[in-house]
């Protein structure tokens, strides 16, 4: 039996990918950072399990991730997991790259020009994510999470990946 999920899908990644840099409206942000939030948009039964600050519209956060479904597949614990879709998000970022979408320095993404073309504002059209009021207070609040420390948003997500920005480097 074959079965089908986008964290094995590059193309579903790199749509992920654009989709999330939409949604923060910054012009740079870490590639670890993404993966983050690629994860958390992947996997949303897992933002429960996010450790949020204290800050405006958290308590709503909360409330919406309670609502979410757990998964209906077997899926290994959320660290393996992460560490497995470690060659998607690095394959994608540079699939992107050669795109000329995103430009990565130092484990720093910049969105460049090629960003504003049609082609990727047609992705971004009927985008469930876009419309979606619980995934923009999301990434707000977790944008001013700093990404590294005992209240980063490293620790507050379980999540750990510096290995793959050494990595990501070593290959660019």
């Amino acid at each position: 039996m074959i079965i089908y999920h986008p964290r094995n899908d590059i193309y579903h990644c790199m749509f992920r990918f654009i989709t999330i840099a939409n949604l923060q409206d910054l012009e740079s942000f870490e590639f670890s950072r993404l993966r983050i939030y690629d994860f958390l948009f992947l996997f949303p039964h897992f933002i429960k399990d996010v450790s949020f600050p204290r800050a405006k519209g958290v308590t709503a956060l909360k409330r919406g991730a309670e609502k979410i479904a757990p998964a209906y597949e077997r899926l290994p614990d959320r660290k393996r997991l992460f560490s497995e879709m470690g060659d998607y998000h690095i394959q994608a970022l540079q699939i992107l790259e050669a795109k000329g979408i995103f430009k990565e320095v130092d484990g720093i993404i910049r969105i460049s020009e090629s960003f504003q073309s049609s082609s990727v504002k047609n992705l971004l059209e009927d985008n469930q994510y876009i419309n979606n009021e619980f995934y923009k207070t999301l990434l707000k609040t977790l944008n001013n999470v700093e990404l590294s420390g005992d209240n980063g948003l490293k620790q507050r997500t379980g999540l750990r990946s510096e290995e793959h920005t050494s990595e990501l480097q070593s290959r660019i």
